[in-house]
């Protein structure tokens, strides 16, 4: 979202300052999006450069990964006025026009220094990846239905992975909270049979299973989350008889998620409040979605030109998608702790049959002036 922002900006000639830290991770998308072609009709009259470059090259907008994102950025470098610095940023300085854009697992430094500016409206939780594993000897795998499988564990091997579990049991869990479904936790308060509970099948009772699905040749193993380190999770799985042989893809992780309050710390423009120098976008915000972030970076960029010209900030039309996000988001307050998926709430049926795509071309034609041309494209 950041990038997207900064080529608005590089494209009317603003001189853009850009510290990229690369993220560990990227958020996850849904692949059924409603009113998919609606957004994609609003992005394109936008502009969007990463849209419009997704077209061009044939790339779905709900597969686009890290590398997409660096070829974004090798070409945004191109820019006479764009300063690229390939490290991460510690403090906010409030007496410069900043756009935050840092994701949800924003360095802590950073999020210490913001709360000298939002106080402590702000949200962590906790997020787990599964482990993933391959070459399981397919006499091991029983199959459940669709691309779901399990393998059994008799009584003696679940106690086994349950002491092993404890042993290894790292400092790392007394921070987590109560709720998380950590595998050592579980272990440690004797419920991790009840997600690990048997599958009988005709001739199988075992005492716990593991459940698995399969996505191109790889199991990921279901509701199996573990913080223990990685040589710690191979030495676990590896005393498992039904995984004897088998290769670990990536092991599993729980990471530390943390995004802002908006409807506390932001105003209906994606400032922060009493501080109209900071903006903050993206995923940062507790949401996912390429599309709904990226229609409200490109509405963040042209307030961002605006506010660095002294000029008075400007809502959308109401009937947009993008004006429906942005107000969702700015209301929202916290949703289970977890990633606000706009993609099923912000869209109430009656609203469906007056958005209009036109009304964003209108709106920057009319009120932004020297910032659109009638062919869709920044000028340059």
């Amino acid at each position: 979202m950041g990038i997207e922002a900064a080529y608005i900006l590089a494209r009317n000639n603003f001189s853009v300052h850009i510290f990229n830290c690369e993220q560990k991770s990227m958020c996850q998308i849904d692949s059924d999006i409603p009113l998919k072609q609606q957004m994609e009709k609003e992005l394109s009259a936008w502009g969007s450069p990463t849209y419009l470059t997704c077209k061009r090259l044939g790339v779905s907008l709900e597969r686009v990964d890290r590398d997409f994102v660096k070829v974004m950025a090798e070409n945004l470098k191109k820019f006479p006025s764009v300063s690229f610095i390939d490290s991460a940023v510690d403090e906010v300085n409030a007496s410069e026009l900043t756009l935050v854009a840092t994701g949800n697992n924003t360095r802590q430094s950073l999020i210490e220094s913001l709360s000298n500016f939002v106080g402590k409206n702000k949200i962590s939780y906790y997020h787990p990846a599964p482990m993933m594993l391959s070459y399981i000897d397919l006499k091991n795998l029983h199959h459940d239905r669709g691309d779901f499988y399990h393998v059994n564990l008799s009584r003696a091997e679940f106690e086994n992975l349950c002491d092993n579990l404890i042993k290894f049991k790292s400092a790392y869990l007394s921070q987590l909270p109560p709720n998380e479904i950590s595998l050592e936790k579980r272990a440690s308060d004797n419920s991790l049979r009840t997600y690990l509970r048997p599958i009988f099948t005709e001739g199988e009772r075992p005492y716990a299973s593991i459940r698995m699905k399969k996505q191109a040749g790889v199991y990921s193993l279901i509701d199996f989350y573990s913080a223990l380190s990685d040589e710690e999770q191979k030495s676990v799985i590896g005393e498992i008889s039904a995984f004897h042989g088998a290769n670990i893809s990536s092991y599993s992780k729980i990471y530390k998620r943390t995004f802002l309050h908006a409807s506390a710390c932001l105003n209906n423009f994606f400032q922060v409040k009493n501080y109209p120098n900071i903006f903050v976008a993206g995923g940062f915000l507790g949401v996912g979605g390429n599309y709904e972030n990226l229609m409200v970076a490109n509405y963040i960029a042209y307030n961002l030109m605006r506010e660095a010209e002294g000029r008075n900030l400007l809502t959308l039309p109401s009937n947009t998608c993008t004006a429906l996000i942005s107000q969702k988001i700015l209301e929202k307050s916290v949703l289970n702790n977890m990633l606000l998926s706009l993609n099923y709430d912000i869209i109430k049926r009656d609203n469906c049959l007056k958005l209009d795509s036109s009304a964003i071309e209108n709106f920057k034609e009319n009120y932004y002036g020297k910032y659109f041309q009638r062919n869709n494209h920044l000028r340059r």
